[in-house]
C-alpha cells in the first residue's frame, strides 16, 4: 500500500475520533449483514437519547453496551491487548472491559458530552486484584464522577463502588495515542 494512502487512512481515523463517530471506518471487521444491522441498532439507540438529559443519556448509554459480552482481547482478537473501536465491539458482539468504556466514551461525546467530562479510569477489582478500566463522567471539574460500568452495570457514584480499588485517570489523548498506534500497524 502506498505511503500516502496509509497516511490518509491515518488522519482520517484520527479526525473521526477527534471529531466524531464516523460509522464509515470498519479496519479489522468485514461489512456483512450483522454488522450493519449492530450498526443501525446503534445509530437507533442514540437518536432515542440525543434529546433526552445527560442522566438519561448516560444510562442509556451504559445499559445498551453492556447488554454485550465479555470476551478477552487473546480470545477476541488473538492478542493481548487491544482496543477495540466502536465498530469492532459491535460486530464482534464482545469486548474487554475498555471496549466496553470506549465505545460508551465515543457515543457519549457523539451526543453532545463533552470530552472533559468524561475519562477512562484504570482500577483494579477488589474481588479478584484484576486489572480494570470503567468510564467516567463528571458534571463539572472536582465533582465526584459517576461510573459506567460493564461489571456493576448500575451506574453510581465513584466513592460508593467499594469494590474499585485505587482508580486512576487515564489521560484522554492516551486513547487516541492507542488507536493511532493501532491504525499504523494494521497498515504496516
Amino acid at each position: 500500500m502506498n505511503i500516502i494512502l496509509k497516511l490518509l487512512i491515518i488522519l482520517s481515523f484520527t479526525l473521526t475520533l477527534n471529531a466524531s463517530i464516523n460509522l464509515d471506518f470498519k479496519s479489522n471487521i468485514s461489512v456483512n449483514e450483522f454488522t450493519l444491522s449492530k450498526i443501525k441498532s446503534w445509530e437507533a439507540m442514540v437518536k432515542k437519547a440525543e434529546n433526552k438529559k445527560t442522566l438519561k443519556k448516560l444510562k442509556i448509554v451504559n445499559d445498551y453496551f453492556n447488554k454485550l459480552s465479555y470476551k478477552s482481547d487473546l480470545n477476541n482478537w488473538n492478542k493481548s491487548d487491544y482496543w477495540a473501536t466502536p465498530v469492532e465491539f459491535l460486530s464482534s458482539g464482545a469486548g474487554d472491559c475498555e471496549d466496553f468504556a470506549i465505545a460508551k466514551f465515543f457515543t457519549l461525546m457523539k451526543l453532545g458530552i463533552k470530552e472533559e467530562q468524561l475519562g477512562l479510569i484504570y482500577t483494579k477489582l477488589a474481588k479478584n486484584n484484576q486489572a480494570h478500566i470503567v468510564l467516567s463522567y463528571s458534571h463539572k471539574p472536582n465533582f465526584v464522577p459517576i461510573i459506567l460500568d460493564n461489571v456493576n452495570k448500575k451506574l453510581q457514584l465513584s466513592t460508593k463502588r467499594k469494590d474499585l480499588l485505587d482508580m486512576r485517570n487515564i489521560e484522554n489523548k492516551t486513547i487516541l495515542e492507542k488507536f493511532q498506534i493501532q491504525a499504523t500497524n494494521k497498515l504496516k
